[in-house]
């Protein structure tokens, strides 16, 4: 998870925002609005270029449920309106649509919450804390 860690964190706009706001994440959900993962536009192009790390943490996830993607999405509140054709477009398509929109948005806020969520569990079991200097904030 160590890629999607920072790509979150950078997308937070750095490590003490992050420290700042991961309870919130977990409390409130991604939907709660923090910097970087406000606008579709910042959604989507976060999904985009992360696509690979949050697509494998996915797989993980689907591997431990014995579930498929399509399978997981369909099963997410935000997402069970779609039909699979639809979610399946927002995950190996792409397109301007509002349903692949949905999809890639739903994805950005998962890596968000799984994020956050990863440094609660770090946190309660007194895991090494993250570094300032164990990152490289540079944007592209």
């Amino acid at each position: 998870m160590s890629n999607l860690r920072k790509a979150v964190i950078n997308q937070l706009g750095g490590l003490e925002i992050f420290k700042q706001s991961f309870k919130d994440i977990t409390r409130h959900g991604a939907d709660g609005g923090f910097h970087g993962f406000i606008y579709y536009t910042e959604t989507t192009a976060f999904f985009k270029q992360n696509r690979r790390a949050i697509l494998a943490h996915l797989d993980a996830i689907c591997f431990d449920l014995g579930e498929d993607r399509i399978s997981v999405l369909k099963s997410w509140r935000c997402l069970n309106h779609l039909t699979s054709d639809e979610i399946a477009r927002g995950l190996y398509e792409g397109g301007k649509s509002d349903e692949v929109t949905a999809v890639q948005n739903a994805l950005a806020f998962f890596a968000l919450e799984e994020v956050a969520h990863d440094e609660e569990r770090r946190e309660e079991e007194n895991a090494e804390p993250l570094e300032l200097t164990s990152y490289n904030y540079a944007t592209n």
